[in-house]
């Protein structure tokens, strides 16, 4: 690969042998898949049909014959006719469905997904208006979900560092309309609010944010590092709890929620733990999934 592009290829050189590739046919994955084979990589591709557009089937077929062309296997899904009107959220975890099973029938476990620093930057927003508090980080580099490990090598690249890319090696790839369409909330992000943000608070607007979600990610690592030991307890003893500061106190909750299986919680459900420690009225709190926290002899304990 050339000096110019040797950013695309270095983080490509931490990521395990055997690999599954997410290529929808967009530019930003037909890009990754020339970088990895570029690389000596020989991925799996794996191609979800959503069936929301005409030209899905198209797309299917002219990601089948890239995958072909180069020498790779190819492992196609499709959303259910009956889940074709789902919203976002909906279609991507039935799409995270369809790779968590190809994974464990083809054997693979390391999937590698295009997203890049325009991707991060839209996330991090997203998650910050929602409210996710402490989720509040973008995405991670590497992760796990139902078996998976996902790897996303290009976060550090910006969209239009890709494009350079791909029509540096000549590529072709498939546009999707739906992309410039704003009812979807990521794009209304892309195509108006970070414009408007760029235009009028700050041209370094998605540069300033970038950085914000890194600077977020690596400090809530730290932070789960400190409270993994009493997430992890059955009981949370309130007398320790409560004279740790108070970013301690909330992180260990949420863990701690979590590692009991605890759905949706909220930065409500978060305070409403926290606030036994501080009081012995109420004694009991209500959770999701039809669960509550009590407290009792200077514990706290999920029933």
């Amino acid at each position: 690969m050339t000096e110019r592009f040797s950013n695309f290829n270095t983080p490509l050189k931490a990521l395990p042998g055997q690999l599954l590739v997410a290529v929808s046919g967009g530019i930003d994955s037909v890009a990754l898949l020339h970088a990895l084979l570029r690389s000596g990589r020989k991925p799996i591709v794996l191609h979800f049909d959503h069936g929301w557009r005409k030209e899905s089937k198209a797309d299917a077929k002219w990601v089948r014959d890239l995958a072909q062309k180069a020498g790779l296997r190819y492992v196609e899904g499709k959303m259910p006719a009956s889940a074709r009107g789902c919203h976002e959220a909906g279609a991507r975890a039935a799409r995270y469905a369809f790779f968590s099973k190809m994974a464990r029938r083809l054997g693979r476990t390391d999937l590698v997904l295009a997203h890049h620093a325009d991707d991060q930057v839209e996330t991090f927003l997203l998650q910050l208006l929602r409210g996710s508090g402490a989720a509040s980080r973008g995405m991670d580099p590497v992760s796990r979900r139902d078996g998976l490990v996902l790897h996303r090598p290009w976060l550090g690249l910006w969209k239009k560092e890709i494009a350079t890319y791909a029509r540096q090696h000549r590529l072709k790839w498939r546009d999707d309309a739906t992309n410039t369409d704003t009812r979807h909330r990521r794009n209304l992000i892309r195509r108006r609010i970070l414009p408007y943000l760029q235009k009028q608070l700050s041209p370094s607007a998605a540069e300033n944010l970038l950085r914000a979600a890194e600077i977020f990610r690596a400090e809530s690592e730290w932070l789960d590092s400190l409270c993994e030991k009493a997430a992890r307890e059955k009981e949370l003893a309130v007398k320790s709890l409560r004279d740790a500061p108070l970013a301690r106190q909330r992180r260990t909750i949420l863990r701690w929620l979590q590692h009991h299986g605890i759905p949706d919680i909220s930065f409500a459900d978060v305070e409403a733990v926290r606030g036994l420690l501080l009081q012995t009225v109420p004694a009991k709190i209500n959770l999701s999934a039809g669960k509550f926290a009590r407290r009792r002899s200077g514990k706290i304990f999920i029933q």
